[in-house]
Protein backbone atom coordinates (compact mmCIF):
# COMPACT_ATOMS: atom_id res chain seq x y z
CA UNK A 1 0.00 0.00 0.00
CA UNK A 2 1.31 3.44 -0.93
CA UNK A 3 1.93 6.23 1.56
CA UNK A 4 -0.89 8.30 0.10
CA UNK A 5 -3.45 5.50 0.01
CA UNK A 6 -4.97 6.65 3.29
CA UNK A 7 -5.32 10.18 2.01
CA UNK A 8 -6.91 8.99 -1.21
CA UNK A 9 -9.35 6.49 0.36
CA UNK A 10 -12.19 8.99 0.33
CA UNK A 11 -11.85 9.34 -3.41
CA UNK A 12 -12.60 5.69 -4.08
CA UNK A 13 -16.24 6.12 -3.17
CA UNK A 14 -16.77 8.66 -5.95
CA UNK A 15 -18.34 7.18 -9.05
CA UNK A 16 -18.70 9.15 -12.26
CA UNK A 17 -20.85 8.17 -15.22
CA UNK A 18 -18.62 9.20 -18.08
CA UNK A 19 -18.76 8.49 -21.77
CA UNK A 20 -16.81 8.89 -24.99
CA UNK A 21 -13.20 8.20 -25.83
CA UNK A 22 -10.59 9.13 -23.22
CA UNK A 23 -7.87 11.70 -23.79
CA UNK A 24 -4.67 10.14 -22.44
CA UNK A 25 -1.56 11.55 -20.82
CA UNK A 26 1.86 11.40 -22.49
CA UNK A 27 3.99 8.32 -21.64
CA UNK A 28 7.03 9.03 -19.49
CA UNK A 29 10.17 7.14 -18.49
CA UNK A 30 11.56 6.89 -14.97
CA UNK A 31 15.07 6.74 -16.47
CA UNK A 32 15.08 10.50 -17.03
CA UNK A 33 15.00 11.23 -13.30
CA UNK A 34 17.53 8.46 -12.61
CA UNK A 35 20.28 10.27 -14.55
CA UNK A 36 22.47 12.17 -12.09
CA UNK A 37 22.75 15.48 -13.97
CA UNK A 38 19.04 15.54 -14.75
CA UNK A 39 18.16 14.90 -11.12
CA UNK A 40 20.50 17.69 -10.03
CA UNK A 41 18.85 20.07 -12.51
CA UNK A 42 15.33 19.15 -11.40
CA UNK A 43 16.35 19.48 -7.75
CA UNK A 44 17.84 22.92 -8.42
CA UNK A 45 14.71 24.24 -10.15
CA UNK A 46 12.33 22.71 -7.59
CA UNK A 47 14.39 23.96 -4.64
CA UNK A 48 14.38 27.57 -5.79
CA UNK A 49 10.72 27.53 -6.86
CA UNK A 50 9.67 26.00 -3.53
CA UNK A 51 11.08 29.03 -1.69
CA UNK A 52 8.11 31.11 -2.88
CA UNK A 53 5.40 31.95 -0.37
CA UNK A 54 1.75 31.42 -1.29
CA UNK A 55 -0.51 34.41 -0.63
CA UNK A 56 -4.27 34.85 -0.79
CA UNK A 57 -4.78 38.39 -2.06
CA UNK A 58 -7.70 40.52 -3.16
CA UNK A 59 -7.27 42.80 -6.17
CA UNK A 60 -9.02 46.10 -6.75
CA UNK A 61 -10.73 47.02 -10.00
CA UNK A 62 -7.37 48.12 -11.47
CA UNK A 63 -5.76 44.77 -10.78
CA UNK A 64 -3.65 46.00 -7.86
CA UNK A 65 -3.38 44.19 -4.53
CA UNK A 66 -5.57 45.92 -1.98
CA UNK A 67 -5.63 43.23 0.71
CA UNK A 68 -3.53 40.25 1.80
CA UNK A 69 -5.54 37.65 3.74
CA UNK A 70 -2.96 36.28 6.16
CA UNK A 71 -5.44 33.95 7.91
CA UNK A 72 -6.77 32.43 4.69
CA UNK A 73 -7.12 28.61 4.84
CA UNK A 74 -5.62 28.44 1.34
CA UNK A 75 -2.43 30.23 2.40
CA UNK A 76 -2.17 28.12 5.57
CA UNK A 77 -2.43 24.87 3.63
CA UNK A 78 0.00 25.93 0.91
CA UNK A 79 2.59 27.36 3.31
CA UNK A 80 2.37 25.19 6.42
CA UNK A 81 0.80 21.72 6.27
CA UNK A 82 -1.12 20.78 3.12
CA UNK A 83 -1.65 17.21 4.32
CA UNK A 84 -0.60 14.83 7.08
CA UNK A 85 2.72 13.95 5.45
CA UNK A 86 4.01 17.23 4.03
CA UNK A 87 5.10 20.76 4.77
CA UNK A 88 4.22 23.57 2.42
CA UNK A 89 7.77 23.51 1.07
CA UNK A 90 7.48 19.76 0.39
CA UNK A 91 4.28 20.28 -1.59
CA UNK A 92 5.72 23.04 -3.75
CA UNK A 93 8.94 21.10 -4.31
CA UNK A 94 7.12 17.90 -5.30
CA UNK A 95 4.79 19.64 -7.74
CA UNK A 96 7.63 21.47 -9.49
CA UNK A 97 9.83 18.34 -9.56
CA UNK A 98 6.93 16.34 -11.04
CA UNK A 99 6.38 19.11 -13.60
CA UNK A 100 10.01 18.94 -14.76
CA UNK A 101 10.12 15.13 -14.73
CA UNK A 102 6.74 14.22 -16.26
CA UNK A 103 5.85 17.63 -17.80
CA UNK A 104 2.47 17.38 -16.03
CA UNK A 105 1.88 17.78 -12.29
CA UNK A 106 -1.41 17.33 -10.48
CA UNK A 107 -2.68 18.08 -6.98
CA UNK A 108 -6.03 17.12 -5.47
CA UNK A 109 -7.82 19.60 -3.20
CA UNK A 110 -9.96 17.90 -0.54
CA UNK A 111 -12.92 19.97 0.65
CA UNK A 112 -15.12 20.02 3.72
CA UNK A 113 -18.09 21.90 2.32
CA UNK A 114 -16.60 25.15 1.00
CA UNK A 115 -13.42 24.96 3.11
CA UNK A 116 -10.27 23.24 1.82
CA UNK A 117 -8.84 20.76 4.34
CA UNK A 118 -6.00 19.12 2.40
CA UNK A 119 -3.94 19.44 -0.77
CA UNK A 120 -2.49 16.16 -2.02
CA UNK A 121 -0.04 15.83 -4.94
CA UNK A 122 -1.18 13.08 -7.30
CA UNK A 123 1.57 10.43 -7.79
CA UNK A 124 0.21 9.16 -11.10
CA UNK A 125 1.68 6.60 -13.46
CA UNK A 126 -0.68 7.66 -16.24
CA UNK A 127 -4.07 9.33 -16.46
CA UNK A 128 -7.04 9.80 -18.75
CA UNK A 129 -9.67 12.51 -19.04
CA UNK A 130 -13.34 11.66 -19.56
CA UNK A 131 -16.42 13.79 -20.11
CA UNK A 132 -19.03 13.30 -17.38
CA UNK A 133 -22.68 12.78 -18.26
CA UNK A 134 -24.54 15.85 -17.13
CA UNK A 135 -21.54 18.16 -17.56
CA UNK A 136 -17.95 18.48 -16.49
CA UNK A 137 -14.91 16.21 -16.71
CA UNK A 138 -13.28 13.48 -14.64
CA UNK A 139 -9.62 12.48 -14.52
CA UNK A 140 -8.92 8.77 -14.01
CA UNK A 141 -5.36 7.89 -12.98
CA UNK A 142 -3.24 4.96 -11.85
CA UNK A 143 -1.33 5.59 -8.64
CA UNK A 144 2.36 4.80 -9.20
CA UNK A 145 2.87 3.94 -5.52
CA UNK A 146 0.18 1.28 -5.03
CA UNK A 147 -1.20 0.62 -8.53
CA UNK A 148 -4.76 1.51 -7.53
CA UNK A 149 -7.02 3.43 -9.92
CA UNK A 150 -8.73 6.62 -8.74
CA UNK A 151 -11.17 9.01 -10.37
CA UNK A 152 -11.36 12.72 -9.55
CA UNK A 153 -13.53 15.60 -10.62
CA UNK A 154 -11.38 17.94 -12.69
CA UNK A 155 -12.75 20.90 -10.72
CA UNK A 156 -10.96 19.53 -7.63
CA UNK A 157 -7.60 19.07 -9.38
CA UNK A 158 -4.79 21.55 -9.95
CA UNK A 159 -2.97 20.97 -13.26
CA UNK A 160 0.53 22.23 -14.06
CA UNK A 161 1.90 21.58 -17.54
CA UNK A 162 5.17 22.03 -19.41
CA UNK A 163 5.72 21.70 -23.18
CA UNK A 164 1.95 21.99 -23.52
CA UNK A 165 1.41 21.78 -27.27
CA UNK A 166 0.32 18.53 -28.94
CA UNK A 167 -1.43 16.76 -26.09
CA UNK A 168 -4.85 18.17 -25.20
CA UNK A 169 -4.63 17.60 -21.43
CA UNK A 170 -0.98 16.99 -20.56
CA UNK A 171 2.54 18.15 -21.29
CA UNK A 172 4.20 16.52 -24.28
CA UNK A 173 6.85 14.68 -22.25
CA UNK A 174 10.66 14.70 -22.29
CA UNK A 175 11.20 12.37 -25.24
CA UNK A 176 13.42 14.86 -27.18
CA UNK A 177 16.13 14.52 -24.53
CA UNK A 178 16.25 10.69 -24.66
CA UNK A 179 19.00 10.63 -27.33
CA UNK A 180 21.27 12.77 -25.16
CA UNK A 181 20.60 10.57 -22.14
CA UNK A 182 21.41 7.47 -24.22
CA UNK A 183 24.76 8.96 -25.28
CA UNK A 184 25.64 9.82 -21.68
CA UNK A 185 24.66 6.33 -20.53
CA UNK A 186 26.69 4.66 -23.30
CA UNK A 187 29.73 6.79 -22.48
CA UNK A 188 29.49 6.04 -18.76
CA UNK A 189 29.09 2.31 -19.37
CA UNK A 190 31.97 2.30 -21.85
CA UNK A 191 34.27 4.00 -19.36
CA UNK A 192 33.29 1.51 -16.66
CA UNK A 193 34.04 -1.45 -18.90
CA UNK A 194 37.32 0.07 -20.07
CA UNK A 195 38.46 0.65 -16.51
CA UNK A 196 37.50 -2.91 -15.61
CA UNK A 197 39.62 -4.33 -18.42
CA UNK A 198 42.51 -1.98 -17.66
CA UNK A 199 42.54 -3.04 -14.02
CA UNK A 200 42.36 -6.79 -14.78
CA UNK A 201 44.70 -7.35 -17.75
CA UNK A 202 48.30 -6.99 -16.51
CA UNK A 203 50.38 -8.53 -19.29
CA UNK A 204 51.22 -11.49 -21.54
CA UNK A 205 53.04 -14.59 -20.30
CA UNK A 206 55.00 -16.40 -23.04
CA UNK A 207 55.96 -20.05 -22.44
CA UNK A 208 59.22 -21.00 -24.17
CA UNK A 209 58.66 -24.71 -23.68
CA UNK A 210 57.85 -26.40 -26.96
CA UNK A 211 54.55 -28.06 -27.77
CA UNK A 212 52.77 -27.59 -24.42
CA UNK A 213 49.27 -28.99 -24.13
CA UNK A 214 46.51 -26.47 -23.44
CA UNK A 215 46.06 -27.84 -19.95
CA UNK A 216 49.75 -27.39 -19.19
CA UNK A 217 49.62 -23.78 -20.50
CA UNK A 218 46.70 -23.03 -18.19
CA UNK A 219 48.41 -24.66 -15.22
CA UNK A 220 51.59 -22.70 -15.84
CA UNK A 221 49.64 -19.47 -16.22
CA UNK A 222 47.70 -20.06 -13.00
CA UNK A 223 50.97 -20.71 -11.20
CA UNK A 224 52.38 -17.43 -12.51
CA UNK A 225 49.25 -15.54 -11.46
CA UNK A 226 49.62 -16.92 -7.94
CA UNK A 227 53.22 -15.78 -7.84
CA UNK A 228 52.23 -12.38 -9.24
CA UNK A 229 49.57 -11.84 -6.59
CA UNK A 230 51.84 -13.08 -3.81
CA UNK A 231 54.56 -10.71 -4.94
CA UNK A 232 52.13 -7.80 -4.84
CA UNK A 233 51.59 -8.51 -1.15
CA UNK A 234 55.18 -9.32 -0.18
CA UNK A 235 57.47 -6.84 -1.90
CA UNK A 236 56.48 -6.51 -5.53
CA UNK A 237 59.12 -8.75 -7.19
CA UNK A 238 58.00 -11.67 -9.36
CA UNK A 239 60.37 -14.51 -10.01
CA UNK A 240 60.40 -16.16 -13.44
CA UNK A 241 62.50 -19.00 -14.80
CA UNK A 242 64.37 -19.09 -18.08
CA UNK A 243 61.46 -20.73 -19.87
CA UNK A 244 59.01 -17.84 -19.14
CA UNK A 245 58.80 -14.42 -20.71
CA UNK A 246 56.39 -11.87 -19.17
CA UNK A 247 55.48 -8.70 -21.11
CA UNK A 248 53.53 -6.05 -19.12
CA UNK A 249 50.62 -4.42 -20.88
CA UNK A 250 49.64 -0.79 -20.38
CA UNK A 251 45.93 -0.80 -21.25
CA UNK A 252 44.59 2.76 -21.49
CA UNK A 253 40.82 2.96 -20.97
CA UNK A 254 39.00 4.85 -23.70
CA UNK A 255 35.78 6.81 -23.50
CA UNK A 256 34.44 10.12 -24.76
CA UNK A 257 36.91 12.84 -23.83
CA UNK A 258 36.12 15.71 -21.48
CA UNK A 259 35.30 18.15 -24.27
CA UNK A 260 32.89 15.70 -25.90
CA UNK A 261 31.18 14.97 -22.59
CA UNK A 262 30.78 18.68 -21.84
CA UNK A 263 29.15 19.15 -25.22
CA UNK A 264 26.78 16.25 -24.64
CA UNK A 265 25.84 17.35 -21.10
CA UNK A 266 25.37 20.93 -22.34
CA UNK A 267 22.27 19.64 -24.15
CA UNK A 268 20.72 19.01 -20.73
CA UNK A 269 21.38 22.60 -19.67
CA UNK A 270 19.90 23.94 -22.92
CA UNK A 271 16.85 21.72 -22.55
CA UNK A 272 16.06 22.86 -19.01
CA UNK A 273 17.29 26.43 -19.69
CA UNK A 274 19.65 26.44 -16.74
CA UNK A 275 23.18 27.76 -16.39
CA UNK A 276 25.86 25.44 -15.03
CA UNK A 277 26.81 28.16 -12.56
CA UNK A 278 23.26 28.07 -11.17
CA UNK A 279 23.52 24.31 -10.76
CA UNK A 280 26.83 24.65 -8.90
CA UNK A 281 25.60 27.60 -6.79
CA UNK A 282 28.46 29.88 -7.85
CA UNK A 283 26.32 32.32 -9.87
CA UNK A 284 26.45 36.11 -9.94
CA UNK A 285 23.46 38.44 -9.71
CA UNK A 286 23.02 38.71 -13.50
CA UNK A 287 22.99 34.93 -13.91
CA UNK A 288 20.49 34.56 -11.08
CA UNK A 289 18.23 37.27 -12.50
CA UNK A 290 18.20 35.56 -15.91
CA UNK A 291 17.46 32.17 -14.32
CA UNK A 292 14.69 33.61 -12.16
CA UNK A 293 12.95 35.44 -15.01
CA UNK A 294 13.22 32.61 -17.55
CA UNK A 295 12.62 29.55 -15.36
CA UNK A 296 11.34 30.27 -11.83
CA UNK A 297 8.96 33.18 -12.46
CA UNK A 298 6.93 31.42 -15.21
CA UNK A 299 6.43 28.45 -12.88
CA UNK A 300 5.21 30.71 -10.06
CA UNK A 301 2.80 32.50 -12.40
CA UNK A 302 1.44 29.16 -13.63
CA UNK A 303 1.03 27.84 -10.08
CA UNK A 304 -0.79 31.01 -9.01
CA UNK A 305 -3.27 30.83 -11.86
CA UNK A 306 -3.81 27.07 -11.47
CA UNK A 307 -4.53 27.27 -7.74
CA UNK A 308 -6.71 30.35 -8.22
CA UNK A 309 -8.91 28.51 -10.72
CA UNK A 310 -9.14 25.42 -8.51
CA UNK A 311 -9.77 27.23 -5.21
CA UNK A 312 -12.24 29.97 -6.14
CA UNK A 313 -15.58 30.12 -7.87
CA UNK A 314 -16.09 32.50 -10.76
CA UNK A 315 -17.91 34.92 -8.46
CA UNK A 316 -15.02 34.88 -5.98
CA UNK A 317 -12.57 35.55 -8.80
CA UNK A 318 -14.74 38.41 -10.04
CA UNK A 319 -14.46 39.91 -6.55
CA UNK A 320 -10.67 39.92 -6.92
CA UNK A 321 -9.64 36.78 -5.01
CA UNK A 322 -6.35 35.35 -6.22
CA UNK A 323 -3.63 32.93 -5.12
CA UNK A 324 -0.15 34.21 -5.94
CA UNK A 325 3.28 32.79 -5.21
CA UNK A 326 5.66 35.57 -4.20
CA UNK A 327 9.42 35.14 -4.40
CA UNK A 328 11.76 38.06 -4.79
CA UNK A 329 14.44 37.87 -7.45
CA UNK A 330 16.63 39.94 -5.11
CA UNK A 331 16.86 37.24 -2.47
CA UNK A 332 20.05 35.86 -4.05
CA UNK A 333 21.50 39.22 -5.09
CA UNK A 334 24.84 40.27 -3.60
CA UNK A 335 24.93 42.48 -0.50
CA UNK A 336 26.41 45.35 -2.51
CA UNK A 337 23.55 45.15 -5.06
CA UNK A 338 20.96 45.22 -2.25
CA UNK A 339 22.63 48.20 -0.58
CA UNK A 340 22.80 50.03 -3.90
CA UNK A 341 19.11 49.41 -4.59
CA UNK A 342 18.08 50.69 -1.17
CA UNK A 343 20.30 53.76 -1.53
CA UNK A 344 18.90 54.62 -4.95
CA UNK A 345 15.23 54.22 -4.00
CA UNK A 346 14.98 55.26 -0.35
CA UNK A 347 13.84 58.82 -1.13
CA UNK A 348 10.79 57.79 -3.15
CA UNK A 349 9.34 55.29 -0.69
CA UNK A 350 9.88 52.34 -3.01
CA UNK A 351 10.36 49.96 -0.08
CA UNK A 352 9.39 50.07 3.58
CA UNK A 353 11.97 49.61 6.33
CA UNK A 354 10.80 46.07 6.94
CA UNK A 355 10.97 45.21 3.25
CA UNK A 356 14.53 46.48 3.21
CA UNK A 357 15.37 44.42 6.31
CA UNK A 358 13.84 41.30 4.78
CA UNK A 359 16.39 41.45 1.95
CA UNK A 360 19.09 40.80 4.53
CA UNK A 361 17.14 38.17 6.46
CA UNK A 362 16.49 40.51 9.39
CA UNK A 363 13.27 40.46 11.44
CA UNK A 364 10.72 43.30 11.08
CA UNK A 365 10.64 46.21 13.52
CA UNK A 366 7.70 48.09 14.96
CA UNK A 367 6.56 50.89 12.68
CA UNK A 368 8.63 49.54 9.81
CA UNK A 369 5.71 48.92 7.45
CA UNK A 370 5.05 52.62 6.77
CA UNK A 371 6.81 53.91 3.61
CA UNK A 372 9.14 56.87 4.20
CA UNK A 373 9.57 59.49 1.47
CA UNK A 374 11.61 62.61 0.98
CA UNK A 375 9.93 66.04 1.16
CA UNK A 376 12.16 67.34 -1.62
CA UNK A 377 9.66 66.45 -4.35
CA UNK A 378 6.43 68.00 -5.68
CA UNK A 379 3.94 67.10 -8.37
CA UNK A 380 5.13 68.01 -11.85
CA UNK A 381 1.83 69.85 -12.42
CA UNK A 382 2.63 72.14 -9.47
CA UNK A 383 6.12 73.17 -10.58
CA UNK A 384 5.27 76.64 -11.91
CA UNK A 385 2.98 77.43 -8.95
CA UNK A 386 5.61 76.37 -6.43
CA UNK A 387 8.31 78.39 -8.21
CA UNK A 388 6.37 81.67 -8.00
CA UNK A 389 4.83 80.83 -4.64
CA UNK A 390 1.21 80.75 -5.78
CA UNK A 391 -1.49 79.50 -3.42
CA UNK A 392 -2.51 75.89 -3.89
CA UNK A 393 0.94 74.55 -4.65
CA UNK A 394 1.91 71.29 -2.97
CA UNK A 395 3.69 71.61 0.32
CA UNK A 396 7.44 71.81 -0.01
CA UNK A 397 10.19 71.69 2.61
CA UNK A 398 11.84 74.77 4.06
CA UNK A 399 14.86 75.11 6.28
CA UNK A 400 14.39 73.25 9.51
CA UNK A 401 12.26 70.55 7.81
CA UNK A 402 8.96 72.51 7.95
CA UNK A 403 6.76 72.86 4.90
CA UNK A 404 5.22 76.00 3.42
CA UNK A 405 2.78 76.77 0.64
CA UNK A 406 0.97 79.74 -0.80
CA UNK A 407 2.15 83.38 -1.19
CA UNK A 408 3.60 85.70 1.33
Amino acid sequence: MGVFSGLMDAIRTKVFAYYGAATKSTPWSREVYEQETVRAIIDCIATHAAKAEAMHVVLDKDGRIKEVKRSSPYAKLLNMQPNAFMTGYDLRYKLVAQLQDKTTAMAYIKWNGTTPVAIIPVPYRNFELYEIKGGGYAVKFTDETDGNIYTLNVEEVVFLRKFYNWNAIAGDGNRPIYNTLSMIKASDEGLTEALTVANKVRGLLKQKKAMLASGDVKKSTDDFVDRFQKAAKEGGIVGVDSMEDFTPLNVTPWSANAAQMREIRANLFYYWRINESILKSDFNSDQWQAFYESVIEPILIQMGQAFTNACFTQREKDMGNRIIFASTALINASVSDKVQLIGNTKEIGFMTINEQRSLFGLPPVEGGDIPLVSLNYIKSSDMSKYQVGESGASSAPTEGGETSSGTE
